[in-house]
């Protein structure tokens, strides 16, 4: 008898839960029907002020329109990414001389600018031979600035040396000439090789009535005077050497 009177129970529970669930779901719906009717209503409202004075009828239900495409949809956000812009540093690999410009047979990173141009003028088949390099073995050169607060022992060096040969030191910088192979640079060293190089002579360091050359020291002190191969009193073109080395412009006083 108690079963059965539970069963009846829990029977007349689960009706009204169903009553209540069919009353809400219909309470719900009666709702939306009402709040479109609503909006609809004010559309109706819109379209005819608007349409009163002199405005397009669509005007009010475009807006309305507008207004429930934002509240449904789903916001989307747009990051836009701004470009990175590359800096791109000027190489001094070319040497001009009465508006004919000479530019540097060899690839490379040419930032030395205490001298207004360098350009490695030798060929890169000459140099190939002389390097016993195979067909995809290039060169690479690197050339940056020298100064007292950076490299003064070097500096100091070249100084010294151009004292001794009673000339005064102008512009120095360093050059590195490397082996460029398979996308890959590698130190290279060949005191045998003649890496003929043309410089600029700074302007302000420019004189008709002097000779000038070109101090190269190695590493561990070693030097030698490599001198000036042209006419052009504008410029001076000398050997350079494979591997990396400390070079200065000097000019003697006496001759």
């Amino acid at each position: 008898m108690k079963r059965q009177m539970i069963r009846r129970s829990l029977g007349i529970l689960l009706a009204i839960v169903s009553i209540v669930s069919l009353d809400f779901t219909a309470v719900s719906a009666q709702a939306t029907e009402g709040i479109a009717a609503s909006l609809q209503s004010k559309v109706a409202n819109s379209d005819s002020a608007e349409a009163g004075k002199g405005a397009p009828s669509s005007a009010g239900a475009a807006a309305a329109l507008a207004a429930l495409e934002a509240d449904t949809a789903t916001t989307i956000t747009t990051e836009v990414v701004e470009e990175e812009t590359a800096v791109v540093i000027p190489q001094n690999n070319t040497v001009v001389v009465n508006g004919v410009i000479t530019k540097t047979t060899l690839d490379g990173h040419y930032y030395a600018y205490s001298i207004p141009g360098l350009a490695v003028v030798s060929s890169l088949a000459d140099l190939q031979k002389q390097a016993n390099f195979m067909v995809l073995e290039y060169f690479f050169v690197s050339t940056w600035d020298l100064y007292k607060y950076t490299a003064p022992q070097a500096v100091e060096t070249m100084d010294i040396i151009a004292k001794s040969q009673n000339a005064e030191l102008g512009a120095t910088f360093q050059m590195t000439v490397s082996r460029y192979f398979s996308t890959k640079v590698y130190p290279y060293e060949n005191d045998e090789m003649q890496v003929t190089t043309k410089v600029s002579i700074p302007t302000a360091f420019r004189s008709e009535n002097n000779t000038y050359a070109m101090v190269y020291v190695k590493n561990g002190g070693a030097y030698e005077i490599l001198p000036d191969l042209d006419d052009e009193p504008t410029t001076i073109t000398y050997n350079a050497h494979a591997g990396t080395g400390a070079y200065g412009i000097i000019k003697y006083l006496d001759r």
